[in-house]
């Protein structure tokens, strides 16, 4: 079975394998999409699919080119067109060109040349975040192959039988990886995630008091986490979102922290639907004023007392 160990990415899935099936494989490939969404992973099986092995490592049909410093150089392109041209040891000679988002104008103009008149035997796969970064004549010459965030549920599945956590846990991570299974996996060893989610409950609690001194104070304590205040922020709004579920009594399954269901169902004692849903709109509306650089105090400072405004 093709592409059993593929995470998601049923479309570039089909049309790989139809491809195969009918033994129509062209020349240039072109797989775009986020940064960890398994592009280069995928791009590594359909090579060994390509050249009939399970190991890639020793193949002097494969090469794996990624840039150089900060970025690919068109050195590297002409190394590789000099390579290209020698015959390969079996049918196929594959190369996977890593990060092409990097590559200077003067390597892809290089590179067109090889597109337009690759040799029969030569299969190349160029890796992008964003196509937009290269030449439309470069795209033209390649089948555009778009790889999608993972569905939540994949990365919860596959962190439960990979990481053997609970699905509790790995529920979790899954809803804060933005359908990224690299964003997943680091997520799952962050020390410093973990500290931020244990945090979150005593940022509620302070946000939720009637001491304005208080409330007041957490400015210093949001400041310890500047750079990662919109993430913090989203954290804190799963948590008011999670008791909306919570109140319209819905399955626990759709709950995101549902490892501090316990809490959740406390606090959802204490506010009403109303106070909850313009919880919401005021943490996304400091949001959209720290995006737009206002300034860190005066947007947090504003968020809570609003917030106080609401539930007093």
């Amino acid at each position: 079975m093709y592409f059993k160990n593929i995470i998601g990415q049923d479309i570039a899935k089909r049309f790989i394998i139809n491809s195969i099936k009918k033994d129509r494989i062209n020349h240039a490939y072109l797989f775009e999409g986020p940064s960890g969404v398994g592009k280069k992973t995928f791009a590594m099986e359909f090579s060994k699919i390509l050249l009939n092995i399970n190991n890639l490592e020793n193949s002097p049909d494969f090469k794996l080119l990624t840039p150089k410093g900060s970025s690919f150089k068109i050195e590297q392109i002409r190394n590789m067109q000099s390579d290209i041209v020698v015959k390969p040891y079996k049918n196929k000679k594959i190369y996977i060109l890593e990060d092409c988002d990097k590559m200077t104008v003067q390597a892809q103009n290089a590179l067109l040349k090889t597109l337009e008149e690759p040799p029969e035997y030569a299969v190349l796969i160029l890796i992008v975040k964003n196509s937009a970064t290269l030449l439309d004549t470069i795209k033209s010459r390649c089948e555009v192959i778009k790889f999608s965030p993972l569905s939540l549920v994949d990365i919860e599945n596959y962190l439960i039988k990979h990481k053997n956590i609970d699905r509790n846990k790995a529920k979790v991570v899954s809803s804060f990886s933005m359908g990224i299974l690299a964003n997943a996996l680091e997520l799952l060893e962050s020390e410093d995630f973990n500290k931020k989610r244990e945090e979150i409950e005593d940022y509620i609690n302070i946000i939720l008091s009637n001491d304005v001194v208080d409330m007041l104070n957490i400015n210093s304590k949001l400041e310890k986490n500047k750079d990662d205040i919109i993430n913090i922020l989203d954290m804190l709004t799963t948590y008011f979102r999670d008791l909306i579920f919570i109140k319209e009594n819905v399955d626990e399954n759709i709950i995101i922290n549902i490892d501090r269901i316990n809490f959740l169902k406390d606090l959802s004692k204490e506010l009403t639907y109303s106070q909850i849903s313009s919880i919401i709109d005021i943490i996304e509306e400091t949001k959209k004023k720290l995006i737009s650089n206002c300034n860190f105090n005066l947007a947090i400072s504003a968020m809570v007392l609003n917030i106080h405004e609401v539930i007093k």
